[in-house]
């Protein structure tokens, strides 16, 4: 049962423990509900003190810009978004709060005889009450005066809105006249320079001897186009010739026929005359099968191929000699087509860079031209669309005098002060609970000290004595879980600091597991500032020190008290040195002793935040109980003492919580009370969803 030392740097409340701060929040409800009903009231005490003030609006409707140069359709339909012209919007906006405006509304309202702004600079007092709010998703927007009297501040909005709406109109129109005047300027200028720029045309095409139908290509490029063909067909044909004729050359060189050479081959004549040669070796095959070489019609034969042969080859020579002409006919005919292409070329680099002149000239005339029938096209549609525009600012509606004030909202300053009260007393609570370094209820002993609540003992006065009891049954059977073998258990009951109701505690179990049947023997080791006997209406001595000093028998110095089954050793002479005699050998004799004779044996000790009594004790004990007043000794110090006994033993079970107010929400116990119907009797119940309830003082 008893509880194992928490890890190295390990701390529960590094996680947000929700039920702690609900839990506080809880406890100063009265602290925080009172800061926030101050707060609250000082809100409305605000509201109340503070001069009324009321705001007028009048509407307006401001249409996107018209553009000066626009066609009559454009002028009579118009047309953008509200995104297409924000930043238009936006400087309209800033118009509407500048000083000229300001400046104009105040000539206007002394005018009509009303009130103006009081000090040097009444334009810049009457813009610093106008604000101006769109309206979402329209065209719309709303010229806000507020004033503390009503009636002021809807005057003030009209005459800002109407001047505005006046400013807008003239401003435009001073534009649209501004725009034709120096359309008109213009139309003139360019008038004269589209006539001259025609006159430098005229007179080029006059100086020029160039000419060129409008869509059509001039004569030299078609003269140069047409020179191109007739050279490469020359060149073709040159090609063509060159070829056959090398082809004769190269066969009579070689002693073979020309008849396959194309030119004599189509040759009409050179066809005839083989055809015959062809009839004749037929003829003189036929013959030499009849005759011998010498007959008369072999001979007759073999002379008529030899002429035709002769034939033949004449004309052939005839073909070679017509072709070897035509050949350097073409090469005369290509070198005077190339120097007529030379010459057209030169012809037309001189006539295309008049042409250019020419065109630039044209160009410009064309220029001149464009702009002016553009300029005279603007200028009329200037004047047409400022003939039928109207302006683009309208007054939707006008400003009647309010008749809530806008400030000061007393329900949003009350419920800021709301607010502001709460949020400052959940802080004075937070830093109360900060400054308040204690353990104030059951949850923080574990979430804090890392080890058990064995039982939350309540304050005496506010809870009934069952209740005291049911908390010290639930220490009861604590200790009960936590025995280890049948022997007589050892229990060292301790606290931190003096006056946590330690010896208390003991006293009220010890009688409890008196009561139950066990024998129990309580012994004051508290052998500075000895209480027990006190408590049970005993003598000091003999005691403790009796056994340690004189050597006194531990059966000789244990008294019975008027409890059944409950006996005690006392204290005894208050020696000058406890440590000294606590560290001796025979002290874990007497335990043995009273082990036997005993089944509960509960020690009070020092506190051990002021000696190590307690310390020197706990390495002797079967179970060690700490005893800690609520609400009063710092957990920082009540932590090092447990973090101390741990290294001493490993038998510390857990923590008494004591003193608790029962009152106070947010414990393991909740207290209910019941009418008697018969004896109107209360009856007072208590459970507990975690480790015990809350001690008592002692």
């Amino acid at each position: 049962m008893a509880t194992s030392a928490p890890p190295p740097g390990g701390l529960l409340e590094q996680g947000l423990d929700l039920r702690y701060y609900a839990d506080l929040l809880w406890r100063g409800r009265a602290l925080v509900t009172a800061a926030a009903l101050t707060g609250a009231a000082l809100g409305l005490l605000t509201g109340f003190l503070q001069t009324p003030e009321y705001r007028a609006s009048a509407m307006l409707q401001i249409e996107p810009p018209t553009p000066l140069f626009m066609s009559v359709t454009d002028a009579l339909v118009g047309g953008g978004s509200y995104w297409q012209h924000a930043d238009f919007y936006n400087t309209q906006f800033r118009i509407l709060r500048s000083h000229a405006v300001g400046e104009k509304a105040v000539r206007a309202l002394e005018s009509r005889g009303k009130p103006t702004p009081e000090g040097p600079d009444k334009p810049a007092a009457l813009i610093a009450h106008v604000t101006v709010e769109p309206i979402p998703d329209s065209r719309l927007a709303l010229v806000q005066v507020t004033h503390r009297d009503p009636k002021v501040a809807a005057e003030w909005a009209n005459a800002v809105a109407e001047v505005y709406i006046e400013q807008s109109l003239s401003t435009r129109i001073d534009a649209a006249k501004r725009a034709y005047e120096w359309l008109q300027e213009r139309l003139q200028a360019t008038q004269q320079s589209m006539r001259d720029a025609q006159e430098r045309l005229l007179k080029s095409y006059q100086s020029q001897d160039l000419f060129v139908p409008e869509g059509s290509v001039s004569a030299v490029t078609s003269s140069i186009t047409k020179l191109n063909e007739d050279f490469i067909a020359a060149q073709a044909r040159l090609i063509e010739l060159e070829a056959a004729v090398k082809q004769l050359s190269e066969m009579r060189r070689r002693g073979q026929g020309v008849e396959s050479v194309p030119q004599v081959a189509t040759d009409e004549q050179v066809a005839a005359l083989n055809g015959q040669l062809a009839s004749l070796n037929l003829e003189l095959i036929r013959l030499r099968e009849k005759y011998k070489e010498a007959h008369p019609e072999v001979q007759k034969v073999l002379a008529q191929v030899a002429q035709v042969t002769k034939s033949r080859d004449a004309r052939t020579a005839q073909i070679e000699q017509a072709l070897r002409a035509e050949q350097a006919q073409l090469h005369k005919r290509a070198a005077e087509l190339r120097a007529a292409i030379d010459e057209q070329k030169a012809q037309a680099a001189t006539q295309s860079q008049k042409g250019s002149e020419l065109e630039a000239i044209k160009k410009e005339a064309d220029s001149a031209k464009s702009l002016y029938e553009v300029l005279l096209q603007k200028l009329n549609e200037t004047d047409i669309a400022a003939s039928i525009r109207s302006n683009n600012v309208s007054l939707v509606e006008r400003a009647a005098p309010p008749e809530d004030p806008v400030r000061p909202n007393k329900r949003r300053i009350a419920l800021l002060g709301l607010a502001l009260g709460l949020l400052g007393g959940i802080g004075l609570l937070a830093g109360r609970e900060y400054l308040d370094n204690t353990l104030k209820d059951p949850d923080e002993v574990e979430r804090y000290l890392h080890t058990d609540l064995l039982a939350a003992v309540p304050r005496h006065e506010a809870a009934g004595q069952h209740l005291v009891t049911e908390a010290y049954q639930n220490l009861r059977t604590a200790l009960l879980f936590a025995r280890k073998d049948d022997l007589g258990q050892v229990v060292l009951v301790t606290g931190t600091a003096p006056q946590e109701g330690k010896t208390t505690t003991l006293v009220n179990l010890a009688r409890l597991m008196a009561s139950s049947g066990e024998r129990v023997v309580a012994l004051d080791f508290d052998l500075r500032r000895a209480q027990l006997h006190t408590r049970l209406g005993l003598a000091r001595e003999p005691g403790l020190t009796d056994v340690f000093v004189r050597h006194q028998e531990v059966a000789a110095v244990t008294r019975a008290t008027s409890v059944p089954n409950l006996s005690v050793i006392t204290a005894g002479p208050l020696p000058p040195n406890p440590p000294a005699l606590l560290a001796r050998k025979n002290l874990a004799e007497v335990f043995d002793q009273l082990r036997q004779r005993f089944d509960w044996i509960l020690l009070d000790s020092p506190p051990m935040a002021s000696v190590t009594d307690a310390l020197l004790l706990a390495r002797h004990v079967d179970i060690v109980v700490v005893v800690v007043q609520h609400n009063k000794v710092d957990k920082r110090l009540v932590k090092r003492s447990i973090v101390n006994l741990r290294r001493v033993t490993p038998n510390v079970l857990g923590v008494v919580l004591n003193v608790v107010d029962v009152k106070s929400k947010g414990y393991y116990y909740y207290y209910y009370q019941q009418q008697d119907r018969e004896g109107g009797r209360a009856k007072v119940a208590a459970a507990g969803a975690g480790k015990g309830s809350a001690p008592s003082s002692g």
